[in-house]
Formats: structure tokens, sequence, C-alpha cells
């Protein structure tokens, strides 16, 4: 009788969530009766409605398959199965489909069996994160549901943070490096700064690395050869120094290929990959009750990298010695698939990258205390021709960056099972940048021979910051848990910025740097309570269901761009507001079928206000920061995990993300008529436009077989299917379109049934789908009519072989 309620219930509910997209889309839908429609047709659906809508359609269409699924499998009683997958989103260690979060996790197999080496590829495995390329790693950028910060400014955070071993990582740049030893990483969508903190307005990206056996001694080592010349070298050793106590871990990786772009002024290869590091590792448990975690690392990557390949050229542009764009480029084959530039300036990025921390735990009257203490610096010297030609327009854009970081996180975390559990800390971060940008060239005049434009822009900013926060879950009942989480945020950050003449220069260069300026001390402070409320019920052992509210926070920006100007200063607009993100998202985790099955079911109605967004003027040649007054990102995520036999695992991921943007005034795209949107001034605004670089659809497939097939070996084989949707590089841009596409990646395995020996042969991109990574308008290259574009590839843009033997000891 109690399931005949519920599914009665369930009907009614489905039917009022039907009647609820009809009306939302306009769809005409048969009903019996007239009521439902019309009630629904008189409501007017505010932001509030839209959130409540997406929640409850994710779990209303799920909860009754779910719950008759139950009725017909019998599931297994034992709810800590091998397939179990714990994460550590809530700061404690927790099973996946009891976590209250929008989550999805990469094993180290999944990102070995894709090939994903950085964060950079993580859009190829995960449908919701988002990859924008750039001249130079500064300028890349991650999103999440669409949301992410794309900027070169020394004074604008991410809005997407990047964690390692429970340390935040302060600057994007510092974020992208060769993945190595990694036993997961937790993609956390949505707000996350109540227990994550800095930069995690849009999400997190919570990354685990393997830590020391205390039981048993280890030795790994793996190489990979395949297309364009790509070696690839990893070792890892673990050592039991004192069973049960202390035991050491080390490892290491080396990573070269071939560039995939050529320069057909010198011969050159570009975009090339040449990085190496090492990461050691010591663990302590002097007791049962305390653990002592110590991790330091240190990596570089020296890359002839990154050019733009360009895509098309406007006739009519001319240089200050009368050679034409078209001409200078008329050796290349214009268009998607070009791989050369003919450029005469040196693209190069140099970086390391390095840090210590140390974890302390220890058990106080059933409690545990956490400190982190971290100190991480990043160094980059970075170079490319902006011009895109063999004349010294524009052949010197440069930057060398230090930065320097300090992190001190201390935490209460309650025992796990107790009718309150609860989490609270303090968290301190201090960081310190300084960089040296430097432009050079002739610009648009014709100088004597040796002479040159220039500028030179020296920085720094310092930046700090203090909070307080905290999370409890009551447990009124087995079933139902209800969630406050909060977080107490002090931001404070001193900048200084002096533009000067480049020494030997003739005089300044506009647009990419401009007149003599030394600003004032530029500061930005700011206090923030951001908070999390949610309840959660358990249906059943297998069956979760979950409701929150989230209020994300990132602190205010400052505008350290090249072209910064006394007029920018003195009107205030040097400093952005901060950046409020808030979050609405129901959730549906379900395991069935006798664990058969995993599905798991989330909606979101997610809105950004003063969002600190980064422009660009191809009128002006450069680069703007404003807030966009608002941001909306909306949708479903589906994860599936199906294991109908032994041996075989498929997986689904699916990301369906409506964005639009409110109140983003920009310039007109070259060549945008008024009747395309372009208005006095040569503005546009580009409200109820979808987001740049924010596929609507986005999915993948991956199935993994492995079985025992004799003589002591075993075989698998592993198949993945990933789309991205259409998307606009720039507001309303025809031209800078990237159409929808679809990356099919293989691997098969041979190895020994005790798991010492492996040889894998695997294919990235099997069917050959080209794309860019960026699509925009050359330097220069622009007029009233129209424009030239460039574009950025990156290898996985190719088909590529290649096969790889491993050894575990």
């Amino acid at each position: 009788m109690a399931n005949l309620d519920v599914r009665i219930a369930s009907r009614y509910l489905i039917e009022t969530t039907l009647s609820r997209i009809a009306t939302r889309v306009r769809i005409p839908v048969p009903m019996r009766g007239t009521t439902v429609e019309n009630i629904w047709g008189r409501i007017r659906m505010n932001y509030r409605h839209k959130a409540l809508w997406l929640c409850t359609a994710a779990i209303a269409m799920s909860v009754p398959a779910v719950v008759q699924a139950q009725d017909e499998a019998a599931v297994a009683a034992n709810e800590a199965g091998s397939d179990e997958i714990i994460v550590t989103a809530q700061k404690r260690e927790q099973n996946l489909q009891k976590v209250p979060v929008s989550i999805s996790v990469l094993s180290a197999s999944a990102l070995s069996d894709n090939r994903v080496n950085g964060l950079e590829q993580l859009s190829q495995v995960s449908p919701s994160i988002g990859f924008t390329n750039s001249a130079n790693t500064r300028g890349q950028g991650l999103s999440i549901r669409g949301i992410g910060t794309l900027n070169f400014s020394d004074g604008v955070e991410p809005s997407v943070s990047t964690v390692i071993d429970g340390v935040v990582i302060g600057r994007s740049a510092a974020s992208f490096f060769d993945f190595n030893d990694i036993q997961r990483i937790e993609v956390l969508r949505g707000p996350q700064g109540t227990l994550f903190g800095k930069n995690s307005s849009a999400g997190a990206l919570n990354v685990v690395t393997e830590k020391p056996s205390l039981y048993d001694s280890s030795l790994e080592a793996s190489a990979s050869y395949g297309t364009f010349n790509d070696v690839r070298l990893k070792g890892t050793g673990s050592l039991v120094l004192d069973e049960g106590r202390a035991a050491l871990r080390l490892s290491g990786f080396r990573s070269t290929a071939d560039g995939i772009i050529t320069n057909t002024f010198n011969g050159k290869k570009l975009n090339n990959a040449d990085s190496w590091g090492v990461r050691g590792k010591f663990l302590f448990e002097p007791s049962d009750a305390t653990s002592i975690y110590v991790i330091g690392d240190y990596g570089e990557s020296n890359r002839d990298c990154c050019v733009s390949t360009v895509r098309s050229v406007l006739p009519t542009t001319t240089y200050y010695n009368g050679q034409t764009r078209a001409a200078l480029l008329s050796a290349q084959h214009l268009g998607p698939l070009n791989r050369e530039v003919t450029i005469d300036g040196e693209p190069f990025n140099r970086q390391k990258t390095g840090g210590a921390s140390v974890e302390i735990n220890t058990e106080l009257g059933g409690q545990t205390i956490t400190s982190i203490t971290a100190y991480r610096e990043f160094r980059v010297f970075d170079n490319n021709d902006a011009d895109g030609v063999s004349l010294p327009v524009a052949s010197v854009n440069n930057a060398r960056q230090k930065q320097q970081q300090f992190t001190q996180e201390l935490r209460l975390t309650s025992p796990s099972g107790e009718p309150i559990e609860y989490v609270v800390g303090l968290f301190y971060f201090w960081q310190d940048v300084v960089s040296q940008t430097q432009v050079k060239g002739n610009l648009v005049v014709n100088l004597p021979a040796g002479q040159y434009l220039g500028n030179q822009v020296d920085r720094d900013i310092t930046t700090k910051n203090v909070a307080a926060f905290g999370q409890l879950t009551a447990h009124p009942t087995d079933k139902l848990s209800l969630i406050g989480g909060f977080r107490l945020t002090s931001d404070q950050s001193v900048a200084h910025f002096n533009r000067t003449i480049l020494p030997g220069a003739l005089a300044v260069m506009p647009s990419l740097g401009g007149p003599v300026y030394m600003s004032p001390t530029l500061k930005a402070t700011d206090t923030d309570f951001s908070y999390k409320l949610g309840a959660q019920y358990q249906f059943s052992p297998d069956i979760m269901a979950y409701f929150t509210y989230t209020r994300g926070y990132k602190g205010p920006a400052l505008n350290l761009l090249n072209n910064l100007t006394a007029a920018t200063v003195n009107s205030g607009l040097a400093v952005l507001k901060p950046e409020i993100a808030q979050n609405w998202e129901g959730g549906l985790r379900t395991t069935l079928f006798d664990r058969m099955l995993t599905l798991n079911v989330t909606g979101f109605y997610e809105t950004f206000t003063d969002f600190q967004a980064q422009t660009y003027s191809a009128a002006l040649t450069s680069f703007q920061l404003t807030n966009a007054g608002k941001l909306i990102t909306q949708g479903v995520e589906v994860e599936a995990i199906l294991r109908p036999v032994d041996g075989l695992t498929l997986t689904g991921n699916l990301a369906f993300t409506d964005t639009e943007v409110r109140g983003l005034v920009l310039s007109c795209y070259p060549g945008q008529t008024a009747a395309q949107g372009c208005q006095t001034g040569n503005r546009q605004d580009v409200s109820g436009e979808a987001l740049t670089n924010a596929p609507k659809w986005a999915y993948s497939i991956n199935a993994n077989y492995g079985a025992d097939i004799g003589n002591n070996l075993r075989g698998s084989a592993n198949l993945a299917y990933t789309y991205r949707s259409q998307v606009f590089f720039s507001y309303r841009d025809p031209k800078t379109i990237q159409p929808g596409y679809g990356l099919l990646n293989g691997r098969v395995s041979l190895e020994t049934q005790d798991g010492r020996y492996r040889v894998s042969v695997f294919g990235k991109n099997l069917t050959n789908k080209h794309f860019a990574s960026f699509i925009g308008t050359g330097l220069l290259d622009t007029s009233a009519t129209g424009a030239g574009y460039t574009q950025l590839l990156t290898p996985d843009a190719f088909r590529t072989f290649g096969v790889e033997g491993a050894v575990r000891f």
C-alpha cells in the first residue's frame, strides 16, 4: 500500500512537472481537464520559480522510476562494496552517493584511458568543464557550467578554484601542470566557497594525489610513444620505512612532443611539449590518533608556444611599409586546418612551479583537528608574436611574472555518524604577484632601421584573505538531514602600476601599451558573509535526494592590464565589484539493481551578479575589464554507471547548460551593422546571448571491458566518445563559431594477471575531427567592414596513435 501511494504521488508529480515544462517552453501538450494548463499559464516565473522548476523536474522525473526499480530488484545490504567511490567534497571521507553536492569523479584509470594529461584536457572526460585557450598560460581559463574567468590581469582571480592535496592554488596559470601520480579529481559544480573558499564562486577542482602506503612497498614505471614524437615517461616508488608508522613516496615524469605548427619563416616547429616534474611525500603516523603528511613538488615546462594560425585575412590590411597581410601570408593554406605561421618573433612559455605543504591530523576527544600549512611559488617568462607576420609590427609581447603564496588552514571535524556532524575552521591566504611586461615593434609607423616603439609595465599586487567557515549537518531522523554552512571572508588587495617607455624605444606603443603613467596605490577591500542551506532525505539505503541554496562569493578585483589609464583609475573603474553567485540545486542519487546501476541526476539554476569579465576590442586592439550585470546558467546534469556483466563497465555523463548574459555592453564585432545590434559609439548590448565557449549540450560515453584470456594474461579495451555542441568565442560574431564536434578515443591493453606487466595501444580523436580551442580577430587585421581571424589548435584536434608499456612491482 505504501508503494502504491508513492506511485500515485509520483504520477501526480510528473504530470505537474510536465505541465510546468509545457508552459515554460510553450509547447501544447494534451492534458486531462483544463485547470493545470490554465493555472500554470498564469504564473509568471521569476528566478526562484525557475530554480524550483529545474530541480523539481530533475528529481520528479527520476523518483518514480527508481522507486519501481527498488521494488523489482534485490538490493544488497552491504553498502561498502568494492565499487564505492569515496570523496572529500565536505572535508571528510564519504561515499559519493551520500554527498549533497553536484560532483563528478575522475579516477586515475579514466584519465589514463583517455590520455588526459592536464587540466586543459578535462573537458574531454567531464562535460560540465570548459577550457578556453590563450597565447600563454596566464590567459588560459577553466569554466564550470559555462562560468569561468579568462583574464590577463594580475588583479583578477579565477572563478574556478583548483585545490591540490588541500592547498588552494592562487593563480590560474599555476594550475596547469602535467598529471602525475593522481588518485582522483573531484569536479565540484556550483559555488563551493563554504568549505573550499578562495576562487570557487563557479566551482572547484579537488585534485587528490596518491598517498604513501604504510604497509606495502611498490615500484611502478611506464613509457609511451605516439604521434608527433610524443614521449612520456613516468615513475613512482613507495617505500615502507616503518611498517604501519612511516612511509615515503617519490614520483616523477618527463614529457616531450614535437610542435604541431611550422614557422615557415625559419622552419621551426612550434606549440610543442617539454616538461618534467618530481613530487616527494612522507607519511608518519606516530599513533592511531595522529598523522603527519609532508609533500614537496617541483616542475618545469619549456615550450615554444603558443601561436595562433590564420584562418582568414582582410584583403585591405596593409602594413607600415606598404606590404599587405594577404601577400605576406600567401604561401600558407589559410583556413580551419592551417598549421603554418610566418612570424619573425620568438614565441615561448618558460614556467616553473613548486611548493611544500604539511598536513597534521590528530584526534582529541573524538574530534579531528586538521592543520594544513603550505607555501608555493610560480614563475613564468613568456612571449608571443602578436602580429602574426614576418614584420616587426608587434614581435615582442612578453611577461615575466613571479607569484608566491602562503596558506594556513585549521579545521575541527566531528566524528561521522553522530546526530550532529560539523566542520568548522579558520583560513589565511597571502599572495604576492610581481610582473613586468614589454611590448615592442613598429605597429603602424614606418621607422628608420633599428628604431621601434615600445612600453614596459611594472606592477605588483599583494592579496590577503582571512576567513572563518563552517558547515553543520543535523540528522533529526534516520532519513532526514538538514544542512547549514557559512563563510565570513575579509579580502584586501594592494597594487602598484607603472607604465614607461621601453628602454631604447623611440616612443610609446599605442593600444598594446600607452602613454607614460604611474597610478596611485590601488586598493580593494571587502568583507562578505556567504552561506549554504539545504535538506537531504534518504528514501532508502540506495536512494537519496537533496535540495540546497548556496550564496557564493569572489572578492573585488583590480584592473592591472597594460592599457590602464588615469581616467579609468580616477573614475573608480579600476576596482571591480565583488562577484556574487547564487545557486539553487536539487539532486537525486541512486544505486539500483543489486548495485548494477548508479544513476545520479542534478538540476540547477545559478546566477552571477557583477561577474568580473574581460572583453577585447578589435577596433582599439586592447583588452578591457568590466563587471557584467548578470549571468545565468541553468540546466541538468546526469551521471550513470552500469555494470551489466562481470568485467564490463559502461559510464555516461550528460550536461545540458543553458546560459545567458544580461547587462553587458561591449565593443561591436568587426563588420557588425546597426541591424545586427551595433549602436552609436561602436557598442553593443549582448543581453540575452549565451555565454562564450559554453556549449548547451555536452556528453561523454565510455565502455571498458576486461577479462582473463588464459596463459596468465588479461586483456582489456576502452572506447570513449565525447561531444560538445556549437559555441561562440566572441559574442554574436559568426566568424568565431566553433561547430559542434565529437571525439572518439580508444585503448586496448594486454597485461599479466598479477598486474606486473602491461602493454597498450591507444588512439585519440580516431575520426579526425578538427576543432579550435579559440578563435579571434587578427591583430590590426580589422576594418569597418570586417576582419581576418586566427585560431589556436592543440594536438587533440588531430588523429593520433601510440603505444605504452608499464611495469609494477
